[in-house]
């Protein structure tokens, strides 16, 4: 069992603290430091009964908890610029930074010339692998699929787009894309900047890049494909029946974006956004380099992050992603609940059960495209325990009844 903030601390250091505090004007130090107790003590115990949202509760190892510490108590190291270049600016992690998004682009098969950065977040690398798409094809149309992630359709506002119809299984619908390709291809030989989809938010379907990329080559139609793989993109390559993204720059792939609070389960909000091309950005006098990323500037608990990556992805239990998986389908089918689970996926869909069973489990509700039928998602990873999966097993039977 893991030990707690206090029991880590000695009473000497509270002692000093308390007493730093009070020379702040901050009296109700004790009230304060049970406030911040109780909270995450009880954020520990529900992340074991979250089930709606995209995130393994991975355990941290010590040497990933020291390297946080080290980072946040010690000095801001910003990455600002471009992951490649220095300024007189010393105080960055680059090299780490480097090494992190080296990692993808070779669990990912992005080819030996790749460029990227750790993000704020999967909206960030969305909106980078747009930018990129029309620096290539400045004349194109934007084409996503209407279960795309909700960052797509806040940056298609800004550039010519086509919202291309899925099922309501989150499927694209692969008809009605080419059409509209087709169409504005012959009409003003218009490129096709796409965003794809390697998981949907929702039913976990993956976009058939294959088909897509021998449609575009066979028609001669210049293109740019951006994969959004923010959950199933953190799964490690060992993984038995998992829905791994592989040789993507061989199958038409220029650039992806993985969520490393996800699948990987870092405590901080973080995404890697990896392409084939370098954009060319501008060099800023300031900073004595260029300008390439979306927010400029860039702080991230490098050394930690890298280590946790690197131990999350060199899993060596090839059945870890599955385990849970089927047993949760066990637990359903044994109490005839009704489910739809794409293939490979971890993310069950069902009828939406009671407000309290939402609360309690933290599910995801939403309306179906197409049916507007209301459903829910439960995501299950390996950190979820047997007790916790039956726990809401037999509360979705309760509801049935």
């Amino acid at each position: 069992m893991k030990k707690s903030a206090q029991e880590y601390l000695s009473e000497e250091f509270f002692s000093v603290a308390e007493l730093e505090q009070r020379e702040l004007g901050m009296e109700d130090f004790a009230a304060f430091t049970q406030q911040a107790t109780d909270f995450y003590a009880r954020n520990g115990s529900a992340a074991r009964r979250m089930f709606g949202f995209p995130s393994n509760a991975t355990s941290l190892s010590l040497y990933t908890q020291y390297l946080l510490m080290l980072h946040y108590t010690s000095p801001l190291a910003n990455n600002c610029g471009d992951i490649e270049e220095k300024g007189y600016y010393g105080m960055d992690t680059k090299a780490i930074e480097k090494k992190i998004v080296q990692v993808f682009a070779e669990k990912f098969g992005m080819g030996e010339d790749f460029w990227g950065y750790v993000t704020s977040g999967g909206s960030e690398s969305n909106s980078c692998g747009i930018t990129l798409a029309f620096r290539k094809n400045p004349n194109g149309i934007l084409y996503y699929a209407q279960a795309a992630h909700y960052s797509i359709k806040k940056y298609a506002e800004q550039y010519p787009h086509y919202e291309i119809p899925c099922n309501e299984r989150n499927e694209l619908e692969l008809d009605a894309l080419f059409d509209a390709i087709k169409k504005n291809y012959e009409a003003a030989r218009c490129a096709v900047n796409l965003v794809l989809t390697h998981g949907t938010t929702q039913y976990g379907a993956c976009d058939d890049v294959d088909s897509i990329v021998a449609f575009l080559q066979k028609n001669g139609i210049p293109y740019y494909i951006h994969m959004d793989a923010a959950l199933f993109g953190g799964i490690p390559n060992s993984q038995k029946n998992a829905p791994l993204l592989l040789n993507a720059k061989e199958r038409g792939i220029h650039s992806v974006s993985v969520s490393l609070h996800k699948y990987l389960g870092f405590p901080d909000v973080k995404s890697v956004f990896v392409s084939t091309q370098k954009p060319q950005g501008h060099t800023i006098d300031y900073i004595g380099q260029k300008d390439t990323t979306v927010t400029g500037s860039r702080s991230i608990p490098a050394f930690a992050l890298y280590h946790h990556i690197c131990e999350q992805l060199s899993e060596s239990d090839s059945t870890l992603y599955e385990r849970n998986i089927r047993t949760f389908a066990a637990m359903l089918e044994q109490k005839k609940i009704p489910y739809y689970l794409a293939e490979n996926s971890n993310i069950f869909v069902i009828d939406e059960p009671s407000v309290s069973t939402c609360e309690d489990f933290q599910l995801s509700c939403f309306s179906e495209d197409n049916t507007f039928r209301r459903r829910a998602h439960i995501i299950i990873f390996p950190c979820h325990r047997t007790e916790d999966m039956q726990a809401l097993a037999d509360r979705l039977q309760k509801d049935l009844s």
